[in-house]
Order: C-alpha cells, then structure tokens, then sequence
C-alpha cells in the first residue's frame, strides 16, 4: 500500500524503503462508476491525479490496526468490509449529533473530527470522575454503624 508520503510524491527515506515498494504487490480494487466519478471528483477538487484522501482511507482499511480489526469483525459477521464499514459507521452515526457538533467545532475554530475527539476525551475524564466520587461515597457509607 502506498503511504501518505508517496502518494503526494515524497521519496522513501531510504533505498530498501524503495526497493521494497518496487517489489511489493498492488491489490486491484474494482468499483462500480458511481464510486470511480466520486473518486475522480474529490480528485479534482484536491487538484491532484490521486486523491490523498482516497489513498488515505484505502491505506488506513488495508494497513492499520484498526483496519485489521474491521477486518476481522467482517469475517466473524460474514459480511464484507465494506458492509462491516458501513455497519459501524451507521450504528456511530446515529448516535451522535453531527450537526450540534459542527456548530460546537466552529464555536471553537477546530476540524469537527478535532471537536468529536475532543469531546470524548472530556466525556472520558467526567465520567471517570463521576466513577471514583461514586465509589468513594459508597466506601463512606459503608464504614458507618
């Protein structure tokens, strides 16, 4: 898979980095033309031959961790992954209010992944401290006559 790096024309940082990418085997991915003409959109709105993000998203579902685990949860569901992707991603986005969370990272000049990792990391330390004044009052109250 190429990186992020090479895809925007960067040279590996060392020959074996080259080498390895001369040697190493492509995946051949068809699409139907509906995905082909979004690709070829967002393409020329990034005004690059390749979408960076498309290279992106493609290296992050073959490559990371994450992407290896949707894998893995697709075989165990039988799906495909992209119908685990889209599983996911649907149950996510109905909980969450995407556009209160727009307003919410426009309020505080960020990206509104910036605002959804944001408020999590917020929502995880007011919970975790909700958590330990609970059982800090039931260790109190077990401790009286």
């Amino acid at each position: 898979m190429v990186s992020r790096k090479e895809a925007e024309g960067e040279p590996p940082h060392n020959a074996k980095a080259k080498n390895d990418l001369e040697g190493s085997c492509r995946p051949t991915f068809y699409m139907d033309t509906e995905l082909l003409k979004a690709i070829e959109q967002q393409s020329g709105v990034e005004d690059k031959k390749r979408s960076p993000f498309v290279a992106e998203l493609l290296e992050f579902l073959l490559t990371s961790p994450t992407g290896e685990q949707l894998c893995d949860y697709a075989e165990n569901h039988g799906r495909s992954l992209v119908h685990e992707l889209e599983h996911q991603l649907i149950l996510f986005n109905e909980q969450i209010p995407t556009e209160r969370i727009a307003e919410l990272a426009t309020a505080s000049q960020r990206n509104p992944d910036q605002m959804l990792i944001r408020l999590v990391l917020l929502g995880m330390r007011v919970y975790e401290r909700s958590i330990a004044r609970m059982e800090a009052d039931i260790e109190d109250s077990s401790e009286l006559p």
